[in-house]
């Protein structure tokens, strides 16, 4: 070999070793850049649930999270929000929001920009609701649900745990000291509650304060925990009397003056009979409140007529029915209550279970447990309510139920697979069990898909001959009523009269309960209806689409595989599945 062929050859391989270090260095580099992008997309969600949780213990409590990066439980506190807080949280956010905006979202893995989708409009749902927050009367209804949810909630797992339970009681009157200034505020600027909320939350109010404290659920759930300790006596019967006093002297008396400024102040000077509208900035209220109430992009009016047309078409189906149809229903409706009652919800689910198999994917089907419970003193004239077991697993899912009050059997049924299985339980159950489903996504439980699945779930029971199918469709119609009569009022700006003339040309019959439940929760009965309706839809779309190659377990599992998001979500996952089997 000559030199110049030898300089060629070394010249050759120096050149080879080079443009091989540089693409190297380019794939290291693209490596880099992808893992920085995704670090720093990890890191604005990891932002969203800092900003959305850390200063919200009662949140974390009903999570079950005591700990996570940039989040700590403080056991010792509740959530006590004040304006500033609320107005800080709301500018946080926004800027979150338009660091998502920025964000490539095209560079994203898929799982991450299914996220980033959700995040995104949950988000933007939320900062479109802010600007009218004097108009939100939820802190009311949470309030008067903060007695079950913090006893069941909170873990006394040593004597740790039951000190700071009552240390965390104690701040309740603070609590309610913030809350009532905040009334006062807004009542300086002409906002006060409609009379009809009003008039339901003072109800539940002054019978929390009536309630004797070794009857709240505050102490007999405590005390219950408390004897699984197994303390020395005399260490339990001093958490117990320090616990008595803390209930008398913050809790009791704390629901007092909030009965007692809603009854001798706010009534006095409350509007009724009219929807939202009729506040400063109600319009833009309600279609706000609407789409996230909802889960998606829907107008009051499309909300409207959508479910009027429901409501019509289920009339007509009912009055086809023979008469043996709903003298079958009638025959086997015999009344329940107390521990019959008790006894036939609690025992639904294990009649419910072999038929999981034939809906859902083993992964996908539960068991984590679920138990019924006796509704907590005073709210026995209420309905029943699921509580959600912790994001760790360590609590179980529970629902309360009424047990003073008979109900017919097919519905206690129908509330056993609501709010159980496989309804709530199983659905969040799924969503909070997935690990692919960061925490942000958890702690977003969007009321259209939660309760638009749980009555998804009533119709597929009674498809499989499971429910009463003539109590199911009652229902429905129900739900499609309410939506009706919601956008109506809150929407259409309907008069009381108006609204009645209305359910009676569409039912037969008006109803004055379902005209105040409108007005007291604007949205509220919306989400039922098209909650279900939007779960319908696509089962439709899906069906019609690939005929003999549908699955209703795949397609549950799309379903339900990556926890609640708006509908406008979800339907590209739906059509993402419809592809990918043609």
């Amino acid at each position: 070999m000559n030199l110049a062929k030898q300089m060629f050859k070394n010249n050759r391989v120096v050149i080879l070793g080079v443009s091989g270090l540089l693409v190297l260095l380019i794939v290291a580099g693209l490596l880099w850049q992808a893992e920085q992008e995704s670090e720093d997309f990890e890191a604005i969600i990891q932002e969203i649930a800092v900003v959305t949780l850390k200063d919200n213990p009662e949140v974390l409590l009903y999570l079950g999270v005591e700990e996570a990066d940039g989040i700590r439980w403080d056991p010792t506190k509740l959530t006590d929000l004040s304006d500033a807080d609320y107005k800080q949280r709301n500018d946080n956010l926004t800027d979150l929001l338009r660091k998502l905006n920025a964000y490539d979202a095209a560079k994203l893995s898929p799982e991450d920009k299914l996220t980033y989708d959700i995040v995104k409009w949950e988000l933007g749902a939320e900062l479109q609701l802010n600007p009218y927050s004097d108009l939100n009367t939820d802190e009311y209804l949470l309030l008067s649900n903060f007695p079950p949810y913090f006893a069941n909630n909170y873990p006394i797992r040593n004597y740790e745990d039951a000190t700071n339970y009552n240390q965390a009681l104690i701040g309740f009157s603070n609590k309610m000291a913030h809350f009532i200034d905040r009334i006062q505020e807004r009542k300086r600027k002409g906002i006060i509650p409609p009379y009809e909320t009003l008039r339901q939350m003072l109800a539940n109010y002054e019978s929390l304060r009536n309630t004797k404290p070794e009857q709240t659920i505050l102490y007999t759930l405590y005390a219950e925990k408390l004897a699984n300790l197994q303390l020395d006596s005399s260490k339990e019967e001093e958490l117990k009397r320090a616990l008595l006093q803390t209930i008398v002297d913050h809790i009791l008396t704390s629901y007092g003056k909030l009965a007692d400024l809603i009854k001798n102040d706010l009534m006095k000077q409350a509007s009724g009979s009219q929807g939202i509208w009729s506040q400063p900035g109600g319009s833009e209220y309600y279609s706000a409140r609407l789409r996230a109430a909802t889960g998606t992009d829907l107008d009051p009016l499309e909300v409207h007529e959508l479910a009027k047309r429901k409501v019509e078409e289920i009339v007509k189906e009912i009055r086809s029915q023979t008469s043996e149809q709903t003298q079958d229903t009638a025959a086997a409706n015999s009344l329940l209550s107390g521990e019959e009652l008790l006894q036939a919800v609690s025992g639904h689910p294990g009649k419910i279970m072999p038929s999981l198999s034939d809906w859902f994917d083993d992964e996908l089907i539960t068991d984590n447990p679920v138990d019924v419970r006796s509704y907590p003193v005073p709210f026995s004239g209420a309905g029943a309510f699921y509580i959600p077991l912790s994001v760790d697993g360590s609590r179980d899912g529970r629902f309360f139920l009424p047990l003073d009050n008979a109900i017919p059997a097919s519905l206690a049924h129908l509330l056993a697979v609501h709010e159980g299985v496989p309804g709530h339980h199983l659905q969040i159950s799924i969503q909070y069990d997935s690990p692919t489903i960061p925490l942000v996504r958890k702690a977003n439980l969007l009321p259209g898909f939660v309760e638009g699945w749980a009555v998804y779930a009533e119709t597929l029971c009674a498809d499989s001959g499971l429910l009463d199918p003539v109590t199911v469709q009652s229902h429905l119609l129900n739900s499609y009523l309410g939506a009706v009569v919601d956008t109506g009022i809150n929407g259409l700006k309907w008069t009381r009269e108006q609204a009645n003339e209305n359910i009676t040309s569409l039912i037969g019959t008006g109803s004055d309960d379902l005209i105040d439940s409108v007005i007291a929760f604007p949205g509220l009965l919306s989400s039922y209806a098209i909650g279900y309706d939007q779960f319908q839809s696509f089962r439709e779309k899906a069906e019609d689409e690939l005929q003999d190659r549908f699955d209703l377990k795949a397609f549950h599992s799309v379903l339900l595989r990556n926890g609640t998001m708006p509908f406008p979500i979800l339907e590209q996952q739906v059509n993402q599945y419809i592809e990918s089997v043609n």
